[in-house]
């Protein structure tokens, strides 16, 4: 999850630690994350990953700045806070289009994709709820995975640009 916001191996490593750190620190009660007895509540972790992700990456941290060591007067905050603002507006070129791609499918296809990568439901879930076959949706999320890394590669190359 945490290398869908387009972070690198390390800086990807390091948020999901501390989103681990969070989650022991901040829930005394395990069940607030968990569906059930087995299945955790991925929305959850992805929504902590979001918030870490933001407050580290789009807010100014001296703590952490793209996992550098950076003394206090080699740090400018100016200069990292325009390069942050650069990288958001990538990022969300990247999103706007993939919206767009959505928006132009079939009404079937696109609320399979919203109810996968949106609502953050399983594939198996989504089956067992609309009694649609497994293989249907299956097939559904990689036809538009595909289209979507045909039609937003531009895009996304712009975005991964931006972060050099």
């Amino acid at each position: 999850m945490a290398k869908s916001f387009g972070l690198s191996d390390n800086d990807a490593n390091e948020i999901v630690q501390q989103m681990y750190i969070r989650i022991c620190d901040y829930v005394s009660d395990v069940k607030k994350i968990m569906y059930n007895e087995t299945e955790v509540n991925t929305y959850y972790v992805y929504v902590t990953l979001r918030n870490l992700y933001l407050s580290q990456f789009y807010k100014i941290d001296k703590r952490m700045v793209y996992s550098e060591d950076i003394s206090e007067n080699e740090f400018d905050h100016q200069q990292v806070e325009i390069k942050l603002e650069e990288e958001k507006e990538y990022f969300d070129k990247v999103i706007d289009r993939i919206d767009s791609i959505v928006d132009d499918w079939y009404w079937y296809d696109k609320r399979v994709f919203n109810i996968h990568f949106y609502e953050q439901m399983s594939m198996r879930k989504i089956a067992r709820e609309t009694k649609i076959s497994l293989s249907s949706i299956f097939n559904t999320l990689s036809n538009g995975k595909n289209k979507i890394k045909e039609d937003a590669l531009k895009e996304y190359q712009a975005y991964l640009n931006s972060k050099r």
